[in-house]
């Protein structure tokens, strides 16, 4: 009768101690915000590179507009949100609809849905411990993304952010090849910042370019709508 009691009192202390850790678990869902007619635009760097061509480097400067729309209900029966794209040269251009994405956030991660293809962008909760597939959910190759620079301030485009967090895609150099990808999200914003590069390169020098993109997304406005 006594040992009975005593596992009771263990497994109520149990229960007790696991409520409060939740309670002080940090997930991080408002570093990426779902509410309707909330935006953020960009300033965006476009290179594309190939030296067999008369201009071997040609880069376009532009700017997008994510505006998160209206609810919907997705294939897999989740309430997902509609994600408008829009495209102008430059601020004294008017905007016009590029793209209509989705958007969805469970406890467990976040996703991005563009032209049918479903990528993982963050996991929950936000830790140097927390790993995942971005392309879990496509038919892409498997892309490791972790972690990195946790909660740390950072200055994006002019901007100082107080708390940010980097999502690492990929970052290999070698002889002949350069991937670099990172996302940098702020809390109530979202992405502030992103980084694609795919290049063939010459003797591992980043510089001697021979082939290849990259694209780099800089956040200088956002609100809500």
């Amino acid at each position: 009768m006594k040992l009975r009691f005593v596992i009771l009192i263990f497994l109520a202390f149990a229960l007790a101690c696991n409520k409060t850790n939740n309670k002080n678990i940090k997930y991080g869902y408002h570093f990426f915000p779902v509410t309707e007619g909330h935006y953020v635009i960009y300033d965006v760097l476009d290179v594309f590179h190939d030296s067999a061509l008369t201009i071997p480097h040609d880069t376009s400067v532009y700017q997008i507009k994510e505006v998160i729309g209206e609810a919907f209900e997705d294939d897999e029966g989740d309430t997902a949100m509609k994600l408008y794209r829009y495209f102008r040269a430059n601020d004294t251009m008017s905007w016009s609809i590029q793209d209509v994405w989705s958007v969805k956030r469970s406890k467990k991660n976040a996703e991005v849905v563009d032209e049918n293809d479903r990528r993982v962008v963050m996991a929950f909760a936000i830790s140097y411990d927390q790993d995942w597939d971005c392309n879990s959910l496509n038919n892409d190759g498997e892309l490791h993304c972790y972690y990195k620079n946790i909660y740390k301030p950072l200055s994006v485009g002019g901007t100082l952010y107080d708390s940010t967090v980097t999502v690492e895609h990929e970052d290999l150099t070698s002889y002949i090849q350069f991937l670099r990808s990172y996302s940098v999200f702020a809390p109530n914003i979202g992405c502030i910042y992103r980084v694609d590069k795919d290049l063939e390169i010459n003797n591992f020098d980043t510089l001697n370019i021979h082939y290849g993109t990259e694209i780099i997304y800089t956040a200088t406005e956002y609100g809500v709508e």
